[in-house]
């Protein structure tokens, strides 16, 4: 495995800075986040401090994705791929992160599932819809000779690996493949890890390393949330370990979102902690 970083969890340093950072750590690639983020208008309210103003994040235009690119590989840092944020059913979008990603020589960029708290349709409405545009997501990326990715997350309808299998399995896994997001799961959709990935195969493209754990709410029962990577639920060397026997040999990138410390000073805490594991070299 070869272990990178995704910007989503530098937010405060500008691309040129972002580069410097993560080669000083010892990473050995870049996940770079696209704008725009669906849903900053309709909530006002972002989820994570990290959603707003965010510094890390290649624009919508295809010359200055290649020259950060250009920058990134010249820096001795491989494009892992891109991370835009596309709505199951924009094909003006789909088509133009495929062309994002060519510019940047990216072997493959993210998707996320549809929310059934934003749209307010059924999972099984949802769930015919987004096999249906995967049918275009697969024809694109085939064309531009390039690999889509379905993000395991919680709050969509693919939060685990079975859920997300039951779409991406109608689809050519040279082309459609899976995140599977070890964090995300602490907030739903938890199988067991030799089930989960056993159960991916082939369509296991992509690993995004994070940790959570389960605190009390001030008005009772539990709520998740983001930790370091050494003090949530998932056993990380553990799990990294079992990914490896199932012959794993891409991209792990490190997305840690927990506000212990500020992004950059996590970033390096991330690699001096994955070094004392043995991970990184």
């Amino acid at each position: 495995m070869k272990f990178g970083v995704a910007t989503i969890c530098l937010p405060t340093v500008d691309t040129a800075e972002c580069i410097a950072q993560v080669r000083a750590a010892g990473f050995g690639g870049i996940e770079w986040r696209v704008e725009p983020r669906p849903g900053s208008i309709r909530d006002p309210k972002p989820a994570h401090p990290y959603l707003v103003d965010h510094r890390a994040t290649l624009p919508l235009d295809v010359p200055a994705t290649e020259a950060v690119a250009d920058d990134t590989r010249a820096a001795g840092l491989d494009v892992i791929g891109l991370a835009p944020y596309i709505e199951v059913g924009d094909t003006e979008m789909l088509h133009l992160a495929c062309d994002l990603a060519k510019a940047a020589s990216a072997p493959q960029f993210r998707l996320q599932a549809p929310r059934i708290s934003r749209t307010g349709k059924s999972y099984s409405d949802l769930f015919e819809h987004t096999v249906a545009f995967f049918g275009e997501v697969e024809t694109a990326a085939r064309a531009a000779g390039i690999r889509a990715l379905l993000e395991i997350h919680h709050n969509t309808i693919c939060p685990s690996a079975s859920l997300a299998h039951r779409v991406v399995a109608h689809f050519d896994p040279a082309y459609v493949g899976v995140i599977y997001d070890v964090g995300n799961l602490v907030f739903e959709g938890y199988e067991a890890h030799e089930i989960a990935l056993d159960l991916l195969g082939d369509y296991l493209g992509h690993v995004h390393l994070k940790n959570a754990a389960h605190f009390r709410s001030p008005g009772g029962g539990w709520r998740a949330g983001w930790t370091p990577l050494e003090d949530g639920e998932v056993a990380v060397p553990q799990v990294l370990s079992l990914i490896d026997q199932r012959g794993y040999s891409g991209w792990v990138s490190v997305e840690d979102l927990s506000l212990d410390r500020p992004p950059v000073a996590t970033l390096h805490h991330n690699a001096a902690q994955l070094r004392e594991w043995g991970l990184l070299r």
